[in-house]
């Protein structure tokens, strides 16, 4: 993400937009795995205030100043990093208790089947891979939940 910014008005732009995409998801999913697993994950939580540290510190400089607009920058990669590892963390978390949930699902005839295609699909996708890009995991993410839950409702148990 390209973190330029001329004016304050640019410089909350970019957060809106680094909101919009990391930060949004990160807190539904926070929420979706309270509600999936039934308890709180202070994991999750410290890593939001980690996050919101570094966003709090952006509005400690002067953005006409180079100096200010470096370490604004800092700050805001570093709160993107805080994200964007939450999310993925996340959406591991997700991916296995749902995949836990679905493996029960499925006919014990077809449970092998159902591992090999979930493991290809992830392979596939690349989500584990850190060489691919964190968005690119992330895609990879919501696409795997979705063939997870393609594959479970084709194996189910009749």
């Amino acid at each position: 993400m390209d973190l330029n910014f001329s004016s304050s008005d640019e410089l909350n732009e970019l957060i809106r937009q680094i909101n919009l995409k990391y930060y949004e998801r990160f807190n539904a999913n926070i929420l979706y795995l309270e509600e999936l697993a039934d308890r709180i994950f202070i994991i999750y939580i410290i890593e939001l205030r980690d996050a919101y540290s570094h966003l709090v510190r952006v509005f400690d400089y002067d953005i006409n100043a180079p100096e200010g607009k470096r370490n604004i920058q800092s700050h805001l990669e570093k709160y993107i990093n805080h994200l964007q590892k939450g999310l993925l963390d996340t959406f591991r978390k997700i991916l296995e208790v749902e995949y836990r949930s679905a493996r029960k699902a499925v006919h014990n005839n077809n449970v092998r089947a159902f591992d090999q295609y979930i493991a290809q699909k992830a392979a596939e996708l690349r989500v584990m891979n850190e060489t691919n890009t964190v968005d690119n995991r992330i895609d990879g993410y919501i696409n795997l939940f979705q063939f997870l839950s393609d594959t479970r409702n084709k194996l189910v148990k009749s």
